[in-house]
């Protein structure tokens, strides 16, 4: 086994974790290839303790939170013959295997953009339209895409501030105002920087909205307005690609509601003269 392997940390540490942490270890000691697939609170259930103490127990193996702690995990999954999409039979030929990863994509993809409410990408973008400023808050996978939507904004000519770094956000986040708009990026919903920075924003009487593809969700719990991706489990979670590109897909539509706005805008002037 790796030195550096969840699953040998555990075992050399068992000792020193507290009794209900040691309740989370023997079940990711025994079936590790499930907990991978599990949220935060799921994995709570199963050992019947709080998700403070499973968020605990990563910290004691050194790890900042269950979504690093999981992803630690991919590895000896692998090694042991795990596969990272479950839809892609290894069997098939690299013509099919394509195939079949684009069936599975486009059936996510067509799911997300089905199921979200249009309203809701309406009103996420009325809100950024009249902010005096948007904050975009996403850590370790979802940074991407926090960059990729402030970039984007800018390009519309609308004032917007991208944050990964943790302490940046704690200390930026209580200077929103009312009417200000936070975005939050978290594909488990469980990222405890990108929650709390939204908490603090809503006591500040910003609008908050969170992307996620979990609900409920410490994240959609939280925020005023959730978008909600349908992405199927695979070993990456939050660090596929997949769940990244759907992320997209759900922004674009706000791009283009804004973009619409600003059309419209620009044809009122002009009859106004």
């Amino acid at each position: 086994m790796d030195v550096n392997s969840p699953l040998d940390l555990i075992n050399r540490r068992f000792n020193s974790l507290t009794n209900s942490e040691k309740k989370v270890a023997e079940l990711v000691q025994t079936n590790f290839e499930q907990v991978i697939m599990l949220s935060l609170q799921g994995l709570a259930e199963k050992c019947s303790v709080s998700d403070a103490t499973v968020l605990r127990f990563c910290r004691s193996l050194g790890y900042r939170g269950y979504q690093d702690f999981k992803a630690a995990l991919v590895p000896d999954l692998l090694r042991q013959g795990y596969r990272m999409h479950r839809a892609v039979d290894p069997s098939n030929s690299r013509v099919a295997t394509v195939e079949s990863y684009r069936i599975d994509f486009q059936r996510q993809l067509d799911s997300t953009l089905t199921n979200c409410d249009y309203e809701t990408i309406k009103q996420v973008s009325a809100q950024i339209a009249t902010a005096n400023k948007t904050l975009i808050i996403g850590l370790g996978g979802s940074a991407g895409v926090g960059h990729i939507l402030c970039d984007s904004l800018g390009s519309l000519g609308i004032y917007s501030t991208f944050m990964s770094d943790r302490s940046i956000s704690q200390s930026l986040v209580p200077l929103v105002n009312a009417g200000d708009v936070v975005v939050g990026i978290s594909h488990s919903g469980e990222t405890d920087e990108v929650v709390s920075a939204l908490a603090v924003a809503h006591d500040y009487g910003a609008h908050t909205v969170g992307i996620t593809n979990y609900s409920p969700s410490p994240l959609a719990d939280i925020a005023d307005i959730t978008l909600i991706t349908s992405v199927s489990d695979n070993l990456l979670g939050g660090y596929s690609c997949q769940a990244r590109m759907s992320q997209l897909a759900l922004l674009e539509l706000v791009l283009y509601e804004l973009s619409e706005k600003m059309v419209m805008s620009r044809n009122g002037a002009a009859k106004a003269k």
